[in-house]
Formats: C-alpha cells, structure tokens, sequence
C-alpha cells in the first residue's frame, strides 16, 4: 500500500489522497473513496481532506462475531433458524436492547425476530419502537447499514418488502467478502467464535478472517466438558486440568490470532494468585460436583487455570483480549462491577510483564481509567470495538484525549462486535466519521500537527493492529492440523 507523505496530505484540496487500494485485494468491486458517511457541512477543507484519508485507509477489524458463512446460507431458507432473513436483520443484536429499554415488549421483540410474521406485519410492531429510540448509536449503525448495502436512507412503508428481498437475496457463498471488503472497506477482521468452542475447526483463517483462541471454559467459566474435550479422555486432577490447557494452546495457539476471554460478564477480574497445592484439592471436588465449590472457591480455582492460560498465551505470544465495560444486553449490567474492571486488572498487567493485553470496548463508561493504563504499562492496549456505537460523541472524544496523553501506537481503532455482517458496514461508517472527527479537532485546537496525519491515520486503523497480532503467522499455520 502506498503511503499519503505529509507533503501530499497538507497540498490536498479536496482532490483525491495518494492511498492505494492494493489491501483490500483484486475485487473490481471496492472503490475506497466512498465518503457518503460524512456530514454536509463540513467546517472546512482540513476536515474534507480528512475524511478523504481515512475513507481510503483500510480498517483492520479487531473484533468480530460472525458465524461461519456457510451456516448463514444453509439458514437462509430454514425455518427453524434463528432470525429471518428480511429487514428484521438490521434490528438484531444491540439494536434489540434499545428497542427493549424504549420499552418493546420482550414477546414483540421476539415476533419480530420469528419467520412467523410478514415483513409488512413485522414493519407495523417495531415502528412505533424504533421512532422512540432511533437517535441511539445502535439505531443510527442500522441506517448507515441500510444505506451502505441498499442505498436506503431508512425503513419505510414503502420498502419494506423491497429490502427484505435483498437481504434474502445477499445471502450467497462470498457475500462475507463483498460486504466486509468491498463496503466496509475492512482488509482483514478478526473473529471471536461464541457457538464454536474453544477454537473455530470448520474452517481455516484466510486473508479475510481469523480466530481468537476462547478461554471461558477452559478456565474464567471452567467447564469439565471443554477440559475433558481438549485433554482427549477424563480430567481428574488440576494437573490433569494443566495438561488440557497446555493441549488447547498446542493445538490452537499457532493457528489462534489472539486469546479471547469475557469473564468480566460473570465475575470481578481480580485474578490473584492462587496456589497449585491451594487449587488441587478444589479442583478435585469440583470433577466429582461442579455445583459443590462455593462462589470464593469456585473463584479461587478460575483464578489459577486462568493465569495457567496467560502463561501459554505468553509462550504462543498471542495478545489477550480481556472484554472490559459495558455489557451486551440489557437489565442484568452490575456497574458496580464494570466500575473495578481497569482497578482489578493492574496486578495481573504488572505481574504478567510479557503478556500483551488488549482491553476492549475502551472501559465504557470508565474511559479515562484505560487511557491511564496505556500510558502506564507498555503491555497495555486499548481497543475501540463496540465503542463507536455504544457512544458515538464519547467514542470521538475518547480518540481524541487518547491521542493526547498516551502513545499512539497503543490505540486500535474498531472491531464491529456483530454476529451478523449486514450490521458492520454501518458501525465502519460510524467509526470513520469518528475518526475525521477527532483528528480533525486534534488539528484545529493546535494539539497535533497536520502534518502528523497521514501516519496517524495509518496508524490507528490497521497499522497498530498489523504490528500487535502476527497474522503471517496464523495464516502460514491456516491449514495446520
């Protein structure tokens, strides 16, 4: 890819900036100068020149939840498959839980997400819903999603029906590429199997997608079926527990592009330390009952499986990727909880000097904690995945008192955070106008140079995340047994 030198950048006039679309691939498909996603009434030609950068800057996308593209085509045409294929699609996920705050009964929610009801049936239970919330970030990344695919502005009455046809219609082998390369503009995404497991075996990474290696059930929500699946045969002992961790990392740690762990959602991540000969006997009792360890117990015993995974994880050099902040959902978040994320984090950072921690989704709403962390710990990075959408206004600031105080090679700048790709287009939009945005005030409140854009740019939406995870790597492991 051909870099935009500062000279270049600071001569532009609206006129088209010298990045190459060579990392997107071959695809005729992609132009790399869509801007639609800018507002109008630009301040001034900085921000047009800008906006013309980062439309052209590949995203390099950190945090996805796709399943397999095969499953979502076999499932188009079956009716016992979660979610139709029509326009509720643009209303799965995150906008679910803005329509359930705004009030939406939790059974319409349901119907709407059914093949048992029309389009048009469908259309008439969401709108008066979708009309109190639709200022949401949730529900502005469904529009800019409608607009990206379909050239729709918004739902309506009147193509209702028309987009639901198309959404269909989308559904084919290689509509994961188009949508992802060719609109989203994301060179490569990185994905966080929620239904596969520990690793996702059906298919191999390519230059498209790769696979974070999952440790909930290995340890932070230990699960005997997943221990005794990795070990090959029973698991008795915590050395027996060991082993299948050290065999999960052995199979999968070479193909994995980073470790994944949510158990912010289940506990406090104050994992301290926990002896073997502490652990052992725990361990026993839970193989024979997993309901006989009391909460502090059963505690107790994820603390040391899971920094018996940080240790393989060091040793595969794989970054970790640690969910912290607010919670997917809605009626069950403990902010109380949320609130400690960053606090309980720093021994685990300290004592785990070698180990490259990735915190997601920037804390929100406790965003100053992470960028003090990253100032902080040289192990430490802070990703902006779901960001963007949670708090569009927030997720610009964030960017921009983060470039102030902490190193910039620190930043990663998106993840998506969907199950469904129809809605990562949207969220790509919303996190490009974040981004002119932010450099943009950067630039004109005298905080950084206009000549320090090009690289920045470069910098915090693909290069970051080029130098963190090693994706030659995986991809020369893809086919690996």
């Amino acid at each position: 890819m051909d870099r935009v030198d500062r000279r270049t950048f600071i001569g532009a006039s609206g006129a088209a900036v010298g990045l190459s679309a060579a990392a997107f691939g071959d695809s005729p498909d992609h132009t790399g100068t869509d801007t639609s996603w800018m507002p109008e009434n630009t301040r001034s030609s900085l921000e047009k020149n800008v906006a013309d950068l980062v439309a052209r800057t590949p995203l390099m996308d950190t945090h996805e939840h796709l399943p397999p593209e095969k499953d979502r085509v076999a499932d188009a045409d079956n009716p016992d498959a979660d979610h139709a294929p029509d326009f509720s699609i643009f209303f799965t996920h995150y906008a679910g839980s803005d329509l359930q705050v705004a009030g939406m009964p939790e059974e319409d929610y349901r119907r709407l997400m059914s093949r048992k009801l029309s389009p048009g049936e469908k259309w008439r239970l969401v709108k008066p819903w979708y009309d109190r919330c639709r200022n949401t970030g949730y529900l502005l990344c469904a529009r800019e999603s409608l607009r990206a695919l379909h050239g729709e502005t918004d739902l309506r009455d009147d193509n209702i029906e028309q987009i639901s046809e198309r959404v269909k219609q989308d559904i084919r082998p290689g509509f994961y590429r188009r949508v992802l390369r060719d609109i989203a503009g994301i060179e490569h995404a990185q994905v966080n199997c929620l239904k596969s497991g520990t690793f996702r075996e059906s298919e191999p990474a390519s230059d498209l997608l790769s696979f974070d290696l999952s440790t909930v059930s290995l340890a932070s929500s230990v699960s005997m079926k997943t221990l005794e699946r990795c070990a090959g045969g029973p698991v008795h002992t915590l050395q027996d527990a060991h082993a299948a961790i050290d065999r999960a990392f052995e199979r999968f740690g070479p193909r994995a592009i980073a470790m994944k762990d949510q158990s912010a959602y289940n506990r406090r991540l104050l994992y301290e330390e926990v002896s073997d000969a502490d652990a052992a006997p725990l361990f026993e009792r839970f193989a024979r009952n997993q309901q006989s360890l009391s909460p502090t117990e059963r505690e107790a015993l994820q603390n040391n499986l899971f920094r018996r995974c940080l240790r393989r994880a060091e040793d595969y050099r794989l970054p970790v990727k640690l969910h912290t902040g607010y919670y997917a959902g809605h009626k069950h978040m403990p902010l109380e909880r949320v609130r400690h994320n960053f606090t309980d984090l720093c021994r685990i950072i300290a004592e785990f000097p070698g180990v490259n921690f990735v915190l997601m989704h920037i804390g929100y709403p406790y965003q100053h904690e992470l960028t003090a962390l990253c100032k902080h710990y040289p192990n430490v990075y802070a990703d902006m995945c779901w960001a963007w959408i949670i708090d569009p206004v927030s997720g610009a600031h964030f960017m921009k008192t983060f470039l102030t105080a902490a190193p910039a090679c620190k930043l990663l700048s998106f993840g998506g955070d969907y199950l469904y790709v129809e809605l990562v287009p949207g969220h790509a939009r919303i996190a490009r106008q974040g981004i002119t945005r932010a450099i943009t005030e950067l630039v004109l409140s005298g905080w950084l140079a206009e000549s320090d854009v090009p690289e920045l740019v470069e910098r915090v939406m693909r290069g970051n995340a080029h130098e963190l995870f090693d994706l030659d790597r995986v991809l020369r492991n893809a086919s690996g047994a």
